[in-house]
């Protein structure tokens, strides 16, 4: 493990929390998700999250480091928070899903600004597979 990160590897940690976070968010969306239709929505896109994780998480090693995690600790205010939100509800899966909407919506600005620009060289295929992956997710989330 390097001591000093350079912008790719920087970028690519990033890139590897973003999408576990977003796929433990989708995670414990499902587990607490009472409509069925939705909480399997949740799973499949965790998965999904997951996935991508995993390639970046090997680019990751390829480049000689190794992958982050989320902060836990974080992670779990969040949760919370988000199902305090969904309790109050009238509808706990619509609310849930618009919260997954507007998180989806900054991380695909995220994926689109400059942050990662440093892997639009090496990395530039799994970046745009993040980014489509995101934006088809968002497209559901919003039609549906």
């Amino acid at each position: 493990m390097a001591l000093i990160r350079d912008d790719v590897q920087v970028a690519l940690n990033d890139l590897h929390v973003a999408l576990k976070h977003s796929a433990d968010h989708y995670r414990y969306a499902a587990e607490f998700l009472s409509d069925e239709s939705a909480a399997s929505h949740c799973q499949a896109i965790a998965g999904e999250r997951d996935q991508l994780a995993g390639l970046v998480a090997d680019a990751i090693r390829a480049a000689g480091d190794l992958p982050a995690v989320p902060d836990s600790e974080r992670e779990v205010g969040e949760q919370l928070l988000q199902r305090l939100e969904s309790m109050f509800s009238a509808d706990q899966a619509r609310e849930v899903m618009a919260q997954r909407r507007d998180a989806d919506r900054d991380l695909l600005a995220w994926l689109e600004g400059d942050a990662l620009a440093a892997l639009e060289a090496g990395h530039g295929d799994l970046l745009r597979r993040c980014r489509a992956s995101v934006a088809d997710t968002l497209a559901a989330l919003q039609s549906g």
